[in-house]
């Protein structure tokens, strides 16, 4: 056998070894994680605008029983349900209104929710949709199942219609749910 060729093998490997360890390397494989990707929200496009479906809501607008079972006045443009909630409390809906309201009677035409058991009104505040200025107000309803329910109604006007917005959940999960409103609104886009 050759003592040489032994030796000089033992001193390569050693070597070797050594600038392995000396540039951080290792005889395993290295694993890497691999980045979990985020859910992105999917779009919402209907004839007179878009938006977004948030994560964990999906869109129910094509289901008429879903539609019939909201009680939303008017013509119904989009129902997005909570992917977890399995009531129809847990709604976003947009609507026409059945006639055009004025602009200067939208805070009376929110506050008509009075009628219909609305509780807890506050008071009419604007926001921007799009380039338009709508009107908002919270309030609480008892549901038909005795759930104490809060909404934020929203009505807006734009190329001659009233577009009706509401966020329907329970009082317990506003705040957990108004994420979502804000996201719509957002991402919202009047279609030409």
């Amino acid at each position: 056998m050759n003592v040489r060729y032994t030796l000089a093998s033992k001193a390569f490997a050693l070597l070797m070894l050594t600038a392995m360890v000396a540039c951080g390397g290792s005889s395993e494989p290295s694993h890497t994680p691999t980045p979990t990707p985020s859910p992105s929200p999917n779009t919402f496009a209907g004839a007179k605008f878009s938006t977004v479906v948030p994560v964990g809501w999906t869109d129910k607008t094509g289901d008429q029983s879903a539609i019939s079972s909201i009680s939303a006045g008017g013509q119904v443009l989009m129902l997005l349900l909570a992917t977890a909630s399995p009531s129809l409390n847990e709604h976003i809906d947009v609507s026409l209104a059945s006639q055009p309201v004025p602009q200067d009677q939208l805070a009376g035409y929110l506050q008509s929710v009075s009628h219909n058991g609305a509780t807890n009104l506050s008071q009419p505040q604007s926001f921007s949709l799009d380039g338009d200025t709508g009107i908002f107000i919270t309030y609480n309803l008892m549901s038909t199942g005795g759930t104490m329910l809060k909404d934020e109604d929203m009505v807006v006007n734009h190329g001659g219609d009233t577009y009706d917005i509401v966020l329907n959940t329970a009082q317990a999960d506003f705040n957990l749910q108004l994420p979502a409103l804000q996201m719509v609104l957002a991402k919202w886009k009047w279609k030409s």
